[in-house]
Formats: structure tokens, C-alpha cells, sequence
């Protein structure tokens, strides 16, 4: 890859058309503008510049290459500026995240972003109400099926498998009720079955200690399964919808610099660990 101070000083040589007068303004020696110039001319197999002891003009090769040289020099620039920028950000982000969402992935998620910006808190409610985004201050939501109003943004994330599962070697077992706290009313019992909860937490304890089956996430599921503690097949109710999962919150015309840092770095995050979450 060209060295970024070489482009540089080609640049500088075609705006001043003088290999002194463009050393000089990079306070550099003739010399060092030349060697640098040539080095491209070499690494490209083509004339940029025509010289004379008294002129200096452009090749039609270099009048395209200068083209090139000035976007990719306002693009670094641009890179600089909002690096810079993300660098000084600072202050508290606010966010809710469901009682049954993964702890484990999202703490690593906030211990990477807070090791590129220190300077930026993470304040976490756990809690599955709707959020009051104004009231209680909150800047950033992750929610599941009820994303919100329509005042809000729901910006779509990931979908998670659901699966059934069952005590080891009792999957099958038509005895155990069935936990299902996805669904709408779950914490509901039914007396046929005589328990339910609205748990993820909890239904995986049923299940671990042959209580009971249970329609769960597989992220929820996955340890125990490969621990033998349970085992995975094919429940009453068929195949089931993915759980999805949305990150919601205000018109990002009104975020603060910290707010979009951190609802980019979970986008990006979900994004790359789509299977793990």
C-alpha cells in the first residue's frame, strides 16, 4: 500500500507545480519530495510528472491520479475528524434490556465498547415494561415483539431460534407439563398442567430438574444441552417463530454524539454475532 506522505507530497507537487516550492511546504528537502515522487512513478510503471530544470506539468496519467489522490485525502481527513470527535465523547447512555435477555454477551458487548471509549458510562435497567423513553430518561431500548410506539424507531437486529426441550430421556414424557413463556399470557397456569411463569430463567430450572418441558430461545438452552442436562426434539406445538429483537429508540436526529457511538456498536455487534446471540 502507498504510503499516505507520499500522496501527499505528490499532491502538493501538482498544486505547486515545483518540487522546491512543495518541499518547502511540507518542510521536507527537494530531494525527499523527488525520491518520494519517484517511488510512485516506479510502483505504477507510469509517468505522473514531466520535468525540466525550469517547469513542471502533469501527465494526463497524473492528472487522473490526482483525482484519486485528493478523494482519498479528504476521506482520511473526514476519518480523522470523526475519530476525533468519537474520541472526546463522554457522558452517560441509558439503556433497558428485557429480564430474559442474555446477560453474559451483552456484558462483553458493553466491556468492548467501553474499552474504545472510557470516558462514556453505561447505565443498565433490566426490566420488560414499555419504556418511557422521556420520563425515566432512557436513551436506548432492546425489546421483542413489542417494539414500541410509532413515535419510536425499531431498528430490526436479530431473530432467535425457538426449540423445544425436555429432562434427559424425557422428552417425550406427556406427563410433564409444557412451559411456553413466549407466549402471550404465560405466567398464566393452567390447571391441567399446574405450572407456568413468564421466565426464561426459571422455565430452564423446570426443565433441568425434570419438572417440566418448555418451549425456549436456543441461546437460553445451549450450555445445559451440551452439558447433558436436557435434551432438544420435537414438541406438540410444531415449528415456532423466531423471537426477534429490536433496538429502539428516539429520531437520531435528537442523540447525542455517546448515544449514536453506542446504538452503531450494538448494530455492529448483533450483526457479527448473529449465532451467538
Amino acid at each position: 500500500m502507498v504510503d499516505l506522505r507520499t500522496l501527499e507530497t505528490f499532491v502538493e507537487v501538482a498544486n505547486c507545480l515545483s518540487f522546491s516550492d512543495a518541499g518547502r511546504r511540507l518542510g521536507v528537502p527537494a530531494s525527499t519530495v523527488t525520491t518520494r515522487v519517484k517511488s510512485l512513478e516506479a510502483r505504477y510503471s507510469v509517468r505522473l510528472l514531466d520535468r525540466s530544470t525550469r517547469t513542471v506539468a502533469l501527465t494526463a496519467e497524473g492528472q487522473q491520479f490526482l483525482l484519486h489522490c485528493r478523494r482519498a485525502l479528504k476521506e482520511m481527513s473526514l476519518a480523522d475528524e470523526i475519530i476525533g470527535r468519537a474520541q472526546k465523547a463522554s457522558g452517560q447512555v441509558r439503556i433497558s434490556i428485557p429480564t430474559a435477555f442474555p446477560k453474559k454477551p451483552f456484558a462483553e458487548i458493553v466491556r468492548e465498547f467501553r474499552s474504545l471509549y472510557p470516558d462514556i458510562s453505561i447505565k443498565v435497567f433490566v426490566d420488560d415494561r414499555p419504556v418511557s423513553f422521556i420520563e425515566e430518561g432512557v436513551d436506548l431500548a432492546l425489546r421483542g415483539r413489542a417494539p414500541g410506539s410509532d413515535s419510536l424507531i425499531a431498528r430490526h437486529l436479530i431473530d432467535t431460534e425457538i426449540i423445544f426441550v425436555g429432562p434427559l430421556g424425557h422428552i417425550n414424557d406427556e406427563g410433564l407439563p409444557i412451559l411456553r413463556p413466549i407466549a402471550k399470557g404465560s405466567s398464566e397456569i393452567n390447571r391441567q398442567e399446574g405450572l407456568a411463569t413468564g421466565s426464561f430463567e426459571l422455565s430452564l430450572e423446570f426443565v433441568i430438574s425434570g419438572q417440566a418441558r418448555a418451549y425456549l430461545p436456543r441461546p437460553t438452552c445451549q450450555e445445559a444441552i451440551k452439558g447433558n442436562l436436557l435434551e432438544e426434539g420435537e414438541g406438540p406445538d410444531g415449528p415456532q417463530e423466531p423471537l426477534p429483537l429490536f433496538l429502539v429508540y428516539h429520531d437520531k436526529y435528537h442523540q447525542t454524539k455517546r448515544i449514536q457511538l453506542f446504538k452503531d456498536f450494538l448494530i455492529s455487534a448483533f450483526t457479527k454475532n448473529n449465532a451467538k446471540m
